[in-house]
């Protein structure tokens, strides 16, 4: 008996098909690097943020302790 499978395909998956069905190599290769460029950027974003949170949260108040404990 030979089972025939079905093939289910998401909307975005055919979207994703029909985009990219006439690119060539390297035009894709380019479109991962862009995406990659793009990830890279906002990751570079949180690091930043997070560390004005640390300095803020933690570091901050312990150099204001040090300094009003002295004096």
């Amino acid at each position: 008996m030979i089972l025939e499978e079905k093939k289910k395909t998401s909307p975005r998956r055919k979207w994703f098909d029909d985009y990219f069905k006439d690119f060539t190599e390297s035009e894709i290769q380019k479109e991962i690097l862009f995406a990659q460029q793009l990830t890279i950027d906002k990751l570079e974003k949180v690091r930043s943020n997070t560390s004005k949170i640390v300095w803020w949260i933690i570091v901050i108040p312990i150099i204001v302790v040090v300094i009003f404990g002295i004096f």
